[in-house]
């Protein structure tokens, strides 16, 4: 039986990335806006729970839909079969869980130790920096140059806490 991370390195950079960026845009959205450190790591968490169990829900429902999917599909679509065949969906869910709440995580923590806009700064960094270390270790699976798909990652994060930032620049003085 194949490790069940390398059957699930999708869950894993999915979880990982979306948990880290999403979460990045909700703290450096909440802190430019001036809300109070206690706010920011409640908004935090509050993200990190329900991002875990809604991305779990959902990776455990298309995993068994996309099972039944080509167990009823008489069509040729060796791939697809072959790839849907080898997916647990308990150990797949599991495995986005972990990896959502991890890369959640990595931008809350800034706030533990920096108040408020101070956090930003910090936050933006951790965060990019687990991204790019995550796209070097997803090369490990996928036989990339360690650095480009590190910068991939890097550069997808970079946009989405571009994005934060703005936009609590946008409603900083409600």
């Amino acid at each position: 039986m194949k490790h069940p991370l390398s059957e699930n390195i999708r869950e894993a950079v999915f979880g990982i990335e979306d948990g880290a960026v999403v979460n990045l845009g909700v703290v450096i959205g909440m802190a430019q806006a001036a809300a109070p450190n206690k706010f920011i790591i409640l908004a935090g968490f509050a993200t990190v729970l329900s991002q875990t169990i809604s991305m779990s829900a959902g990776n455990y429902l298309s995993v068994k839909s996309e099972k039944k999917y080509f167990s009823v599909n008489k069509k040729n679509r060796k791939f697809g079969k072959e790839y849907a065949k080898h997916k647990v969906p308990l150990i797949s869910t599991a495995v986005m869980g972990l990896s959502v709440m991890l890369g959640a995580l990595i931008p809350l923590s800034s706030f533990f130790f920096f108040e408020g806009i101070s956090g930003i700064i910090p936050a933006i960094i951790i965060t990019l920096t687990g991204l790019f270390l995550l796209g070097a270790f997803k090369s490990k699976y996928t036989n990339e140059d360690w650095f480009e798909s590190g910068l991939e990652i890097l550069i997808v994060g970079g946009l989405a806490a571009g994005a934060g930032y703005i936009i609590g620049s946008l409603f900083s003085g409600i």
